[in-house]
């Protein structure tokens, strides 16, 4: 009964939302307490106390941290489904961009038949080959505002970090959809006549008509060099804020927190940018034996790319919240994965070119890669998501170290003592509250930062005026509730005096 309770209490919260939060927060005063308790079992019971070091407060997502993380688990296996589903139905959509974005089908718009006599064709060729390109990249770009959607308001992820893991991961897997899902399931249909009037060369037809897909994904790569790196060097979003402004709003006659708004500094969306840069890896490992030309302009996209990034990175976006790097392991594990992927396809490629000894000697290739990735995991991502008992000994002497250089301890006790009195003074006992339980009145800004403005100081002294008499109206209401208090006590007192001083009838 206690289970089927809990299953049906869960079920409630996550129809109507939760009554109580399932997340505490413990502070400690040495890194030492912190690994043992991440690292130990506190209870014998299963799925009642998981603990974990906390995220850094700007990462926490305050709206979701009180949902429970059954309902989470829940909502995220049902839109993986969901997601999975659409990723293996992702040609359809992209079968209709491949049918419409043509030449032929913008002329069947009433007065763009010039389009296919234009510059004697030159202008016809040109469409056909980088607009169903542009098309893609523009359905691509939706993705991730869909993906960060479910992870934030459906699933109800607690952290910044874990969004954006989830965002790369979804989009990743959406990118090897894009390849070997669509583009490659397009080549075999475009061969399967052949293959059904001469069902005995499906291998040498397969081997021919499968690189020519390259072509497909090296004006991909063209199209992401010359228009892809200067949108993200252009921020298209801040540039059109600022023109927006411009020319519709005087910035003089606009509030501070309005040019705060339109001005506001960026960060890097890890989940977006991440998947971007392994599209061109995975692109470059599936095709690099079948058609090298593509490794030129592979490498010319990665020097562009580092330009642009490093540009952006020093100088453009500010880091808003810190995750250790926990989506550094990530990346490097969905690198080897995308290489066991064009390892596979070019062992494929070579049985469908009748090869025999070739195949035998690829095959260790996939399962090496594997290993790899299995001891990159084991040895080197598992172990750095938590700090080794001997690293926070070693810091916690550090200091220590630092605390006694001043003041030498007379004993162990006085050392641990201060060493409790210095975390106390350094203690923020709002670090880990709601902001909305933490935050500060708010206050006048000037009208611009930096300057002086007599209204905004005098509306200030009038708040601080105000706040001043409503903390003395409620101390002198707390001390008349006091004075009322203690004058019915001495009444009750008195009386209570009064009734055992009176005569007591003796039973003779």
């Amino acid at each position: 009964f206690k289970t089927l309770n809990r299953q049906l209490d869960d079920v409630v919260e996550s129809a109507v939302g939760a009554t109580m939060s399932t997340v505490g927060f413990v502070t400690f005063i040495d890194l030492s307490s912190v690994t043992c308790s991440c690292g130990a079992f506190l209870t014998h019971k299963p799925n009642v106390l998981e603990v974990q070091v906390a995220p850094e407060t700007r990462d926490i997502i305050w709206k979701n941290a009180h949902i429970d993380k059954g309902v989470i688990q829940g909502r995220a296996f049902l839109a993986n489904v969901l997601l999975s589903l659409g990723a293996i139905l992702w040609s359809i959509p992209l079968a209709m961009i491949q049918a419409l974005a043509t030449a032929d089908s913008l002329a069947r718009i009433p007065g763009m038949e010039w389009i296919l006599s234009f510059d004697e064709g030159t202008l016809r060729g040109l469409i056909n080959g980088y607009l169903p390109v542009v098309a893609l990249l523009s359905l691509i770009v939706i993705l991730p505002i869909i993906f960060q959607w479910v992870a934030v308001h459906y699933e109800g992820r607690k952290t910044l970090s874990d969004v954006q893991a989830s965002i790369m991961g979804r989009y990743f897997y959406y990118q090897l959809a894009n390849i070997y899902i669509t583009v490659t399931a397009g080549s075999i249909y475009n061969s399967l006549a052949d293959i059904l009037d001469r069902p005995s060369a499906i291998l040498e037809i397969l081997g021919t008509k499968l690189p020519t897909v390259v072509g497909y994904f090296i004006s991909l790569l063209i199209t992401k060099i010359l228009a892809g790196l200067p949108v993200i060097i252009l921020r298209f979003g801040a540039l059109s804020r600022m023109l927006f402004l411009k020319a519709c709003f005087r910035e003089r006659k606009m509030t501070q927190r309005e040019l705060d708004e339109v001005y506001r500094e960026e960060n890097l969306l890890y989940g977006w940018e991440y998947p971007t840069q392994l599209l061109v890896i995975v692109i470059c490992f599936t095709y690099a034996v079948i058609s090298p030309i593509i490794l030129p302009v592979g490498a010319l996209y990665f020097f562009g790319a580092l330009m642009v990034y490093k540009k952006q990175v020093l100088y453009v976006y500010t880091q808003s919240y810190e995750s250790g790097g926990s989506l550094f392991p990530t990346a490097c594990d969905r690198t080897i994965f995308g290489l066991i992927c064009g390892q596979i396809t070019f062992i494929g490629y070579t049985v469908m070119r009748e090869a025999f000894y070739e195949p035998i000697f690829l095959f260790p290739l996939p399962l090496s890669s594997i290993w790899v990735m299995w001891y990159f995991r084991k040895h080197y991502a598992n172990p750095g998501k938590s700090l080794s008992l001997e690293r926070a000994m070693e810091l916690d002497h550090i200091c220590d170290s630092k605390m006694t250089a001043t003041s030498i301890p007379k004993s162990p006790k006085e050392a641990r003592k201060n060493l409790l009195r210095k975390s106390k003074s350094s203690f923020s006992a709002d670090a880990y509250r709601q902001p909305v339980l933490a935050e500060k009145a708010l206050e006048p800004l000037s009208y611009r930062r930096g300057q002086a403005d007599p209204l905004t100081e005098d509306a200030k002294n009038h708040l601080h005026g105000w706040y001043q008499r409503l903390k003395d109206r409620d101390f002198n209401s707390t001390t008349l509730n006091a004075e009322d208090s203690f004058a019915s006590n001495s009444g009750e007192e008195h009386d209570m005096d009064r009734f055992s001083t009176k005569e007591v009838p003796k039973i003779v």
